[in-house]
């Protein structure tokens, strides 16, 4: 079953230090690898995940959302906060499913608890996020040949080769 995946964007950035040496020199940088991050997530598991941020840090003067990589971004209006997004989100959603909050905000945490919302910190997410990269980098890489006979088995291959020429 699919499962909605809330996160706290500068939460996640500012609370772990993978994000560290994006975050201190371009925090449009550190949006951007968080973003590659979760699609990477989304691709491997059954997440709908929507990444939210304040528009306090941005230039953005209304709400804005867009869909990057498959993960839905929103940025909050100008005076909202990202906590106060997301309790909307994890009350009001409709989702028919599981709904996970992903942030290290203890106080919001204690707010989005109710049954079908799960709390997920910051770390845990973290954690999940650099498991997922493991288990992709320990996945096999097979090179693919373009052409058919590359790709058959060396048997078939053969025998396929005697019946063109006409030996069998």
């Amino acid at each position: 079953m699919v499962k909605l995946l809330i996160v706290d964007g500068y939460n996640l950035i500012y609370s772990t230090d993978r994000y560290k040496k994006w975050r201190e020199n371009d925090l449009e940088l550190a949006r951007i690898k968080l973003i590659e991050d979760l699609a990477t997530l989304k691709a491997l598991n059954d997440y709908d995940i929507v990444l939210v941020f304040d528009a306090a840090k941005t230039h953005l003067r209304g709400r804005h959302r867009a869909k990057i990589l498959g993960i839905n971004v929103w940025f909050t209006k100008a005076g909202e906060t990202a906590d106060e997004m997301i309790e909307r989100m994890a009350f009001k959603s409709g989702y028919d499913g599981d709904i996970i909050v992903a942030t290290s905000d203890y106080s919001q945490q204690k707010v989005v608890f109710r049954p079908g919302v799960l709390r997920k910190s910051s770390q845990e997410l973290i954690a999940e996020l650099e498991s997922t990269e493991r288990g992709l980098k320990s996945l096999p890489k097979k090179g693919v040949g373009f052409r058919l006979e590359d790709r058959l088995d060396s048997a078939i291959r053969r025998a396929l080769e005697r019946i063109i020429s006409g030996e069998e």
